[in-house]
């Protein structure tokens, strides 16, 4: 087994609690780490016999563009099970920052983060 790391993945999605959050799409930032058997494409270094970095993000971009929802805790646990339909992932771990209301809160960082 092996992992892939990727870190603050920009994407666009309607999604909040605020009518003005509900009309249009904001920013939010995805980062997922998942383990899967690195064997073949480790023996082989082909590509096809591994996950391509360039295909899990279209996924999560194409997900979160048609995302209509309230909480970054459905849209969490929608793209995880995504990506676990998708992709032969054997644990998958996702981060969902919610970076527009950080300042107006007092926060640093509005993060959800799931594990299938």
């Amino acid at each position: 087994m092996g992992k892939i790391i990727l870190e603050g993945i920009e994407v666009m999605a309607r999604i909040g609690l605020l009518e003005e959050e509900q009309y249009a799409p904001q920013d939010l930032r995805v980062s997922l780490e998942l383990s899967y058997d690195l064997e073949t494409i480790r023996e082989t270094d082909d590509i096809s016999a591994g996950i391509d970095y360039r295909d899990l993000i279209e996924i999560i971009r194409e997900f979160s563009i048609t995302y209509d929802g309230k909480t970054l805790e459905r849209f969490a646990h929608l793209l995880a099970t995504r990506l676990k339909e998708k992709f032969p992932i054997g644990h998958l771990k996702l981060a969902v920052d919610k970076p527009r209301y950080t300042k107006k809160l007092g926060l640093r960082e509005i993060r959800v983060e799931v594990e299938r």
